[in-house]
């Protein structure tokens, strides 16, 4: 910083006089200036002395109930634009009194306005664009040169540190139990992130310049619900395709077999009968294991309507037992009655096929301000690691026998109906949960 010097003793004496000052003085030559001429022209009279120092007296008295208002203007037009330099734009000098200065009044009322007005949207923009960190599901980072996190959303906050602030910490120490990313953030390498829950992320990675420093912005976007979507999608297509040249093929082969069946029956060939009769055994199940793949493949939207609960209830103990905990929703919830009667009894067959006792099979239902939870546990020893990590995805199965795709429909039932499912071991066996939002997505056609 640049040293201050005190005033020197010349300028503390010498300063530039204001216009009052300035009026005096020059009252004061005037008069001077006439008692110069007295003495010069008239020679010393008392009177006339007496008269010129009068005459300058008044003349200082009248310029200055003459200068009062402008003075008083000037003063208010001064504080105005303190106020103005302070942050303060919502004072205005009074108008009533500003008359001679009224256009700069004027100029400076426009101006505070204006200030006010630009200063009133800045905030609305701050305050929109905090709205839009804080409620987004991208993770964002904001950290300086030495890595260290300077600013978080809640999102980042959830990934990196079960919600607990992260400003100040160390980046690398955030991230080191996450290999994946402590991978693209050592190249500053953007691109997608597989990481250990099965979660999907893009990161993106921005570098700039703030206050002469370095700092680098990392974004997290979630995209695992959507890459499951595509590619549920992509399996449907093909299931379609696949189902479609099997019928073709199916249709012709049953019939051939049934025809064939008949003749060697007339022509009392028993090998031969027996022989078409299983070829039209393996038609009739391979065509309903593929119509049962095409039923997943076109699943319809889902058409919302109020559950009734104690009815959806009776239906599943009609086809399984089990244990329901708690009480029923005491609120009115939108959900596809079919569909949804369709996904708990899958997850109540997968538990009576775990081996678990039906005293263990529970189903509870949690109500919670905007979700509702449905919870299925069983007593069957739950997954392994690996089977829990592809447990939603299509045609994978452990079962002897078994489809692959009785939780994927599960899955598909709930993400159109705006919510999610998850699966985790417990002691004993497995949880299944799922999450009905309250308000239901719209369906478009």
């Amino acid at each position: 910083m640049r040293p201050k010097h005190s005033p020197s003793l010349a300028s503390h004496f010498w300063r530039r006089p204001d216009s009052a000052s300035s009026l005096n003085l020059l009252c004061l030559l005037l008069t001077l200036i006439a008692l110069a001429v007295q003495f010069s022209a008239f020679g010393a009279n008392s009177l006339i002395t007496a008269a010129i120092c009068s005459t300058g007296i008044v003349l200082a008295i009248l310029q200055h109930y003459a200068m009062k208002p402008l003075l008083q203007e000037i003063a208010a037009l001064n504080l105005h634009a303190q106020n103005l330099q302070d942050g303060s734009f919502n004072t205005n000098a009074n108008q009533t009194k500003i008359h001679q200065l009224s256009e700069l009044a004027t100029s400076l009322a426009n101006m505070s306005a204006q200030l006010s007005s630009e200063r009133a949207t800045l905030y609305q923009r701050e305050l929109l664009l905090d709205t839009v960190l804080q409620s987004s599901p991208t993770a964002m980072l904001l950290t300086d040169a030495n890595n260290t996190v300077l600013m978080s959303n809640p999102a980042a906050r959830q990934l990196l540190n079960m919600g607990k602030a992260l400003n100040g910490h160390k980046l690398e120490d955030l991230i080191a139990p996450v290999p994946a990313l402590v991978k693209a953030v050592a190249s500053l390498q953007p691109g997608l992130l597989h990481l250990a829950d099965n979660s999907i992320w893009h990161l993106a990675i921005s570098q700039f310049t703030l206050n002469q420093k370095q700092h680098h912005l990392y974004l997290l976007k979630p995209l695992t619900r959507e890459i499951q979507r595509e590619e549920l999608s992509a399996w449907k297509k093909l299931l379609r395709v696949i189902g479609h040249e099997l019928n073709n093929t199916l249709a012709p082969l049953s019939s051939l077999a049934f025809s064939g069946g008949q003749l060697a029956q007339q022509q009392q060939h028993a090998q031969l009968s027996q022989l078409f009769d299983t070829i039209s055994e393996r038609c009739l199940h391979l065509n309903q294991f593929v119509q049962a793949y095409i039923q997943f493949a076109k699943l319809p939207p889902p058409q919302p309507g109020v559950v009734n609960w104690p009815r959806l209830i009776n239906q599943l103990q009609d086809q399984y037992e089990f244990e329901l905990v708690d009480d029923l929703p005491a609120t009115d919830w939108l959900a596809d009655v079919q569909q949804l009667t369709q996904l708990l009894l899958n997850l109540l067959k997968n538990a009576h096929e775990s081996g678990s006792a039906a005293a263990q099979i529970t189903l509870k239902l949690v109500e919670q301000p905007d979700t509702l939870l449905l919870v299925v546990q069983d007593g069957g020893g739950g997954m392994s690691d690996e089977t829990l990590q592809h447990a939603l995805v299509p045609f994978y199965t452990s079962k002897s026998g078994g489809s692959g795709i009785g939780l994927t429909l599960c899955r598909d039932i709930i993400e159109a109906h705006g919510g999610h499912i998850s699966l985790r071991n417990y002691a004993g066996g497995l949880e299944v949960t799922l999450l009905l939002p309250k308000h239901q997505p719209r369906q478009t056609t």
